[in-house]
């Protein structure tokens, strides 16, 4: 009877278990923005989030992100990629659907993870304000030496759309959307000691159909943390964007080249407080130069489930008045995907 009844529990045991690791992880992430430019306060930016996360067999899992922002839009798939971490050959690994490749460091960071609330500007203007994802194809090999690096090829469907980025007093543009592009990023990881390690990557982007445009990110991120609560980041990427148009009889048409960059500072301290600085720079956005500087707080009062943010930024477009932007942030999650990460 003992062996029966420690069989039964087996089984029980084993059934159950299947069921948790078949039934994938849901969260909900929810945010409030408000906005002071000049002499107007706007709440916006309330949109909720809705992710799927779970590994399909020991070797792949899917990850499916959900956007919805409070307008009369339907709700937006950010994502649902499904990623072979593990079981391939020569150390592959693979992503398909639609998915944000590894294209410099920022672009595969969910807006809700960044420390300072808002895009930088540089940004927003050469990968979009959502940042660049479409429907495709990534390949990531793990070369095999003694330290990290790792190669990342992607075929997207669709490139970069081609952005007119507004600032707090003026108004967006239409976005064209071009053809099919390809992308690539070699990146390194060194431990410099225990608590501290700095990342380094170089990344290179080209449409396939349509204009001949490049971009070329270099991206450096230091990273100290000396325990769980406490922790000090610095990170940085410098764009360059060229490229041509082509026009009847052979001619060619040259797209503006932009030299761009942002500098980001986050110290986290007294396990639910951080704070830190950011300036970003553009040479040319909409036909003139464009900098900012800000400085940013955050404080998490319930921990991961619950995040205050407030940035005061100082920015300067061409000619015109220096402007004052005060942004506010509120930030909640529901599940194991979290609005904050410790």
């Amino acid at each position: 009877m003992r062996i029966i009844y420690m069989l039964a529990l087996f089984i029980s045991f084993s059934v159950l278990n299947a069921q948790t690791t078949v039934n994938p992880d849901i969260s909900v992430i929810g945010q409030l923005e408000g906005n002071y430019a000049g002499d107007a306060l706007d709440l916006n930016g309330a949109s909720v989030e809705l992710v799927f996360q779970g590994y399909v067999n020991p070797f792949a899992r899917v990850d499916v992100f959900l956007h919805k922002h409070m307008d009369g839009l339907p709700i937006e798939v950010e994502e649902a990629v499904l990623s072979i971490e593990r079981g391939l050959p020569f150390g592959l690994a693979l992503r398909a659907g639609k998915l944000r490749p590894d294209f410099g460091k920022i672009n595969v960071q969910h807006l809700h993870t960044l420390p300072q609330i808002a895009l930088p500007v540089p940004v927003g203007q050469l990968l979009g304000e959502e940042k660049w994802g479409a429907s495709g194809l990534e390949s990531s090999w793990l070369l095999p030496f003694p330290w990290y690096n790792n190669l990342s090829v992607a075929y997207l469907q669709n490139g970069i759309s081609e952005h007119h980025h507004h600032t707090a007093n003026s108004e967006e543009s239409e976005e064209e959307s071009p053809g099919a592009a390809i992308s690539a990023r070699y990146s390194t990881f060194f431990d410099l000691s225990s608590i501290t390690h700095i990342e380094t990557g170089l990344s290179t982007y080209r449409l396939l159909d349509g204009p001949d445009v490049n971009i070329f990110i270099l991206d450096v991120k230091y990273k100290w943390r000396p325990d769980k609560y406490r922790s000090l980041f610095w990170q940085t990427e410098l764009f360059h964007r060229n490229g041509y148009s082509h026009l009847d009889e052979g001619l060619l048409e040259e797209h503006p080249q932009i030299n761009a960059g942002y500098m980001l500072v986050n110290y986290q301290f007294k396990k639910v407080w951080n704070t830190g600085a950011i300036a970003d720079y553009s040479s040319n956005l909409d036909g003139a130069v464009y900098q900012s500087v800000g400085l940013f707080v955050g404080f998490s009062p319930a921990e991961e489930t619950t995040v205050f943010r407030l940035l005061i930024k100082q920015e300067q477009h061409g000619e015109e008045d220096s402007q004052l932007q005060i942004q506010t942030q509120l930030l909640w999650s529901l599940g194991p995907h979290k609005a904050h990460q410790f």
